[in-house]
């Protein structure tokens, strides 16, 4: 098996902490983000550096606010693409693995992933067009694969490229990508039958 791997993409796709003011136990302020936190110690970022403090050094008021917040870290999706050839069967497998980091609890995305092929039949050399769509519910980090394959004959179609959307449970597009920018057309023209829809109040929002 002939094995191929594209570099992978990366993108935080939500927000992260925002600064927040912090008092000191003695009374002073601080801008700083929230980056990690402990039992008893706090990680905050301020003017760009990283400190970790003791929470006894920050105010009750802080600690409060600590015992009940969770840190927010971005949502980071990145792709990979892989392929091998399958020659007892004479195709092409190409796997899409799509992996999501730091997901919200108790949440769900949706993903619509698009194969783009050409087929080899066409006199004229094929006509690009999507080859096939697959529609995805995940609820948890991971590394998630999709697989399609392109037959070697001349009947066959040749791997062409793929597209993804990514979608939140309130149908909110988080990101769209494709290996190449001219296939995200595909996600316009896609009939999809379990993509989440805005409600109407959301909608007017």
């Amino acid at each position: 098996m002939a094995f191929m791997v594209l570099p992978a993409l990366a993108a935080e796709e939500q927000e992260a902490e925002k600064p927040r003011v912090w008092t000191s136990a003695d009374g002073r302020k601080l801008t700083g983000i929230l980056e990690e936190k402990g039992e008893d110690w706090v990680k905050l970022k301020i003017k760009g550096k990283l400190y970790k403090l003791k929470l006894e050094k920050l105010s009750q008021a802080d600690r409060d606010y600590l015992k009940t917040h969770k840190v927010k870290k971005p949502l980071v999706i990145r792709t990979e693409l892989k392929s091998y050839k399958d020659n007892d069967l004479k195709r092409t497998l190409m796997n899409l693995e799509v992996e999501f980091t730091n997901m919200e609890e108790n949440t769900e995305l949706y993903l619509l992933v698009v194969w783009i092929s050409k087929k080899k039949s066409d006199e004229r050399g094929g006509d690009v067009s999507m080859k096939e769509k697959l529609e995805c519910f995940y609820d948890r980090d991971g590394v998630y694969s999709h697989e399609a394959g392109f037959y070697d004959n001349k009947n066959g179609d040749d791997y062409r490229g793929w597209a993804i959307r990514v979608m939140d449970m309130k149908g909110k597009v988080i990101t769209e990508r494709a290996s190449a920018s001219s296939y995200l057309r595909y996600l316009k023209t896609v009939v999809t039958r379990r993509a989440p829809r805005p409600s109407e109040e959301d909608g007017d929002k």
